[in-house]
């Protein structure tokens, strides 16, 4: 966080720096069909209105490999400093180009981090991930029983190969003595698994997690309301969140579990705004630092700051990652953000985001 905020200070002194941060979606593919996810409920709606999903075709238009490797170059000759590969889908689709793109990484001394359902790798890419020093992967993981956890990723014994994958890394990490990759789970509460946090931080500690992020539910579509906490399992859990923080330190866990708000997800765009209201207008207070700090390249090529952001203008098969970034679009975006006129799609900002931007922002003032 604080490289994030040395970065911004750059900016301040009207320098021109690079992204401190490149995402890189692989693919927007995926062997699983998770109930909450907006890849999947956007597919659906256009199914509704007669547009059937092509795998093929979507395939067809995702960016090549030499473009990505080529991309991983240009982010470092810009001073990028840190790598996220995720996506609309899971990258391992893809993998021989991920795991070239995550070696591609490792040999230029950058840090890395992955984003995956943890189902399609094996013992040979999991000792490779490991001798490659891998920083940190980020399981996706939503429940510590197969029942549950298989519901929600919409497939049968999914937790089962996530869990064997998992004890794998753990034993690679110990015979070859080493701590990396950090493993982490990404955990949509739902009140699915309200109640059961307490078995979920025990799992995590059997399978070598040393940190878990839980994600408020994201409204994309009213058909996810079925698996959203009501107010009555809110303040159930509010009244066991100090229980549940104890547990997860007694494992050696981190997680954000103080940190959790229980607003709507709908309505982020007031958090932010509340955050900096009767605040200058400048980058101090920006509502969001992302376009001065990330730049996102999605399947298709489209190139942004925010996951939520849909329809770029850019695209990174037209042009260098220096000419966007430098370009009207970013430089756009970035006014918009200082003069606090954020986007509709801020109201969907996931909360951990703006708890990044609040750190960071409070590092700006001294």
């Amino acid at each position: 966080m604080l490289e994030k905020a040395e970065r911004i200070r750059e900016w301040l002194k009207k320098k021109k720096v690079g992204p401190f941060l490149v995402e890189i979606w692989p693919t927007n593919r995926c062997n699983l069909r998770c109930i909450m996810c907006g890849t999947w409920i956007n597919r659906e709606k256009l199914e509704a209105k007669g547009i059937k999903y092509n795998p093929q075709f979507e395939m067809k238009n995702e960016i090549s490999d030499e473009r990505l490797l080529k991309l991983v170059e240009e982010a470092v000759e810009l001073g990028t400093k840190e790598f996220l590969l995720t996506g609309g889908g899971e990258p391992f689709m893809r993998k021989n180009l991920t795991l070239t793109l995550m070696q591609k990484i490792k040999d230029y001394e950058k840090f890395g981090n992955l984003n995956t359902n943890g189902t399609l790798l094996n013992k040979k890419d999991l000792k490779k991930i490991v001798e490659m020093e891998w920083d940190m992967i980020m399981f996706s993981v939503d429940a510590p029983d197969a029942k549950t956890h298989d519901y929600i990723r919409g497939k049968k014994k999914v937790l089962e190969k996530v869990k064997e994958n998992l004890l794998e890394l753990k034993r690679i990490k110990k015979r070859l003595k080493t701590e990396k990759p950090k493993i982490v789970f990404n955990t949509v509460l739902t009140n699915l698994i309200y109640n059961k946090i307490d078995k979920f931080i025990k799992f995590a500690g059997r399978v070598g997690c040393s940190d878990i992020t839980f994600i408020p539910l994201i409204i994309y579509d009213e058909k996810i309301r079925k698996i959203e906490l009501n107010l009555q399992q809110k303040n159930w859990l509010k009244e066991k969140i100090n229980e549940l923080i104890k547990l997860s330190k007694k494992f050696e866990i981190h997680t954000n579990l103080s940190q959790l708000e229980f607003f709507e997800t709908d309505r982020m765009n007031e958090v932010i705004l509340n955050e900096i209201k009767n605040s200058p207008k400048d980058l101090i207070h920006a509502p969001c630092y992302e376009p001065f700090l990330h730049f996102l390249v999605k399947a298709n090529g489209e190139a942004t700051f925010c996951c939520m952001i849909e329809n770029s203008p850019e695209n990174i098969k037209e042009k260098s990652l220096k000419e966007i970034w430098f370009g009207d679009y970013f430089s756009k975006q970035r006014r918009n953000f200082i003069n606090k006129n954020i986007r509709n799609e801020c109201k969907f900002c996931v909360f951990s985001q703006f708890i990044r931007n609040k750190k960071i922002r409070e590092m700006l003032k001294f």
